[in-house]
């Protein structure tokens, strides 16, 4: 199978490519500066960006693929708020410049359509587990674009006929991701100190109560691949583990993976303000679907994801 994937330099978009390719697919990376992006080995690439329609109508002309994942957008929630109009660019955008240009170069392609569980914003607890009958509340412009997206891979299936499947990530971490999230933020914190030499490490965070349902990246491209290979247009796959754990639980998960005494030091900064306390879905369709199920534990997903950064910082941030 000839897979292009957008975002292919992304924190999924490398663990995806890479699975493609042990799984014996050709696979193209569609990518914004090779130069200065970290392409996987062996990955063949072209140069678009997702918000210029025309280049993806070009990348998917040339490529004629038989599926394409569409990863590339915006992904941090807090970043969405200080440039709302740029999130909605990107992924909306950027989400329709892939559906019209499969559309008008490569109809038979399968695209699979990339959302997020922030999607669905405020859920009152008795709603939980998210459904695909839950109402959509997002809070932020990251979860309304991505909302909007979402309803764009509804109508080009519905509307055009075209193979588009949904799937709706909750959170997911591991090796690689950047530190403008929780867990790499607080693993890198733990390695700097670490490197230092130091006894002690003075976590900065946000709130730590929040409760969130977390699965390991590989396990998530582990979902998406077998979507590529046999998911149907319909109801989103939601790829999650099942079950919430508190911020609390990640840092003192990543704590016994240290010698460091770990202190924690709330930043008023780092609090969003209307934040969901809760949230967390089932794996219930995919699994029936693919015999898709998380199998990475918590505890290895934080483990590896230390030693991911005890590996990648360095002197120069002594």
């Amino acid at each position: 199978m000839r897979v292009l994937v957008t975002g292919a330099t992304g924190f999924v978009g490398h663990h995806l490519c890479t699975l493609l390719a042990q799984h014996g697919h050709q696979v193209v990376g569609l990518v914004r500066d090779p130069p200065a992006e970290h392409v996987p080995a062996g990955i063949a690439t072209l140069v678009a960006d997702v918000t210029d329609p025309g280049a993806v109508r070009a990348a998917v002309a040339e490529t004629r693929p038989d599926a394409l994942a569409h990863l590339a957008g915006g992904a941090s929630v807090g970043r969405s708020f200080g440039a709302p109009a740029q999130t909605w660019d990107v992924n909306l955008g950027g989400t329709l410049a892939v559906l019209e240009a499969v559309r008008l170069a490569a109809p038979a392609t399968r695209v699979l359509v990339v959302t997020s569980s922030e999607q669905f914003g405020l859920v009152a607890p008795e709603q939980l587990p998210i459904s695909a009958a839950t109402v959509l509340r997002p809070v932020s412009p990251y979860g309304a674009s991505k909302a909007a997206a979402d309803l764009a891979a509804v109508q080009y299936h519905l509307g055009y006929g075209m193979d588009v499947v949904r799937v709706c990530p909750f959170n997911h971490i591991g090796p690689g991701q950047d530190v403008r999230f929780v867990v790499p933020s607080i693993a890198r914190q733990i390695a700097l100190a670490e490197m230092r030499g130091e006894d002690a490490v003075r976590l900065r965070v946000g709130n730590i109560a929040t409760r969130r349902d977390f699965t390991d990246v590989r396990d998530v491209v582990r979902a998406y691949l077998a979507l590529l290979e046999t998911g149907e247009p319909g109801d989103p796959y939601f790829v999650c583990a099942g079950v919430s754990r508190a911020i609390s639980d990640l840092i003192d998960g990543l704590a016994a993976c240290s010698r460091l005494e770990v202190q924690v030091e709330q930043d008023p900064a780092l609090v969003r303000s209307g934040e969901q306390p809760n949230l967390y879905g089932s794996f219930e369709r995919i699994a029936a679907a693919t015999g898709w199920r998380p199998e990475i534990p918590l505890e290895q997903t934080l483990a590896d994801t230390l030693e991911w950064w005890r590996a990648h910082v360095t002197d120069k941030e002594r």
